[in-house]
């Protein structure tokens, strides 16, 4: 079971960074609104506005956003769709977050944090898949849930490196079914956090013994078919 979590996370996470953003942050609008189209070249993409929930996947590189959306609402990402933060450091001003689609359907909404980037917000919600890359870091501010899974799944995807702050170190415990390095999530095993007050490093987690002794099975069986 848990290899086939590993398999899926990893299928996930490869597929959601390799993929093609075609809504370009350009940085022309007064403020750093999402919802201003001028801060938006559209040009490879169909769309002329920024939707609600979002129409298109959609890139913000080399930037530094305060967003001002009003305090607990929400930037939806639809269903399938993402939006990728690139060396960029990204804070929501107010208390609000990115979030998936509320239609009850399984189909997940992807934020990618990579390349340096940071990313502050009170909470996300409702079927949205969060990829952090080794050289990134999330902060959310909120406490009581602030990975929100109650109506569709929320995960938080770490790679080893990555660091993920919460309100105070209760939450992790509280949030830990919904935290992941490498398919494993900090519920099964606290070791894949280093936690320093109220941040969390990931650590790749430990191979069980199990899975270990498998490994070198198959290794030795390898060496000797080769020398056969």
């Amino acid at each position: 079971m848990q290899r086939q979590v590993i398999l899926k996370s990893a299928a996930l996470l490869a597929t959601c960074l390799s993929s093609q953003a075609v809504i370009v942050w350009s940085g022309g609008g007064g403020t750093d609104d999402f919802y201003d189209s001028n801060n938006w070249d559209f040009s490879g993409s169909g769309s002329a506005l920024v939707a609600s929930p979002t129409d298109d996947d959609m890139t913000i590189t080399g930037a530094t956003i305060s967003e001002p959306s009003g305090a607990f609402t929400n930037i939806e990402i639809g269903d399938g769709l993402s939006v990728t933060l690139d060396a960029t450091s990204f804070t929501f001003a107010n208390n609000n977050g990115f979030s998936g689609v509320n239609d009850a359907g399984d189909v997940l909404s992807v934020l990618n944090i990579v390349n340096g980037s940071f990313f502050s917000a009170q909470f996300a919600a409702i079927g949205i898949t969060i990829n952090v890359d080794a050289t990134s870091s999330l902060l959310f501010r909120g406490g009581g849930d602030p990975i929100n899974s109650q109506i569709e799944k929320t995960t938080i995807n770490l790679e080893p490196g990555a660091q993920l702050s919460l309100a105070s170190f209760a939450e992790f415990a509280e949030q830990g079914a919904d935290i992941v390095v490498n398919g494993v999530t900090f519920a099964d095993d606290p070791s894949i956090l280093s936690i320093s007050g109220t941040t969390g490093t990931a650590i790749a987690p430990v191979p069980e013994p199990s899975s270990s002794i498998l490994a070198a099975l198959g290794a030795l069986a390898l060496l000797a078919r080769r020398r056969k």
